[in-house]
């Protein structure tokens, strides 16, 4: 996959209203079922260093991912339910995680604290978005050189975490 530059949001905001941390979605990620980056793209407007070290975070969840899906027959323990819920914190970043029946895995860097029915909606939400843009027959993915880095892809996933971030920050 190629590298592609980090696509700016709106700014944290720095003053808060209540005890809880604005939530913020720093980095997205989709794995394919051999632990594939299909699709992994931060969310900052800081140095590279900063990025790399997100990437370093999201593909150092997928052991914890595989962990918690275990080697058994199933997918995910609950089969009604394919949120994992947090998978690790690492200095003031959160990493949550997703599984699909097919082992695809959907893993969430987040800058904050944010519900856990807010994140778990997201994530079905980035799931069926995930689902949509696949199962399009005049969308070409999973090409050597894009995987599913597709301007309507792309573009709709920044809408989301433009949306999440906004519910949070309050703006």
């Amino acid at each position: 996959l190629e590298y592609s530059p980090p696509l700016p949001l709106l700014p944290f905001r720095k003053t808060m209203t209540s005890t809880r941390r604005a939530a913020v979605i720093r980095a997205v990620a989709v794995i394919g079922k051999e632990n594939e980056p299909l699709f992994l793209q931060t969310y900052t407007e800081s140095k590279e260093d900063n990025q790399t070290s997100l990437h370093y975070h999201v593909h150092t969840s997928l052991d914890i991912v595989e962990e918690k899906i275990g080697d058994s027959g199933k997918v995910y323990p609950n089969a009604q339910d394919m949120y994992l819920g947090q998978l690790y914190i690492v200095q003031d970043l959160k990493l949550y995680g997703y599984a699909t029946n097919t082992k695809t895995k959907f893993v969430v860097v987040v800058n904050g604290t944010p519900s856990s029915s807010s994140m778990k909606s997201w994530m079905r939400d980035f799931h069926e978005l995930y689902i949509q843009t696949t199962a399009n027959p005049f969308c070409e993915l999973m090409d050597d050189k894009s995987g599913l880095y597709t301007t309507t892809f792309m573009n709709s996933v920044r809408k989301r975490i433009a949306a999440f971030n906004e519910k949070a920050i309050g703006y």
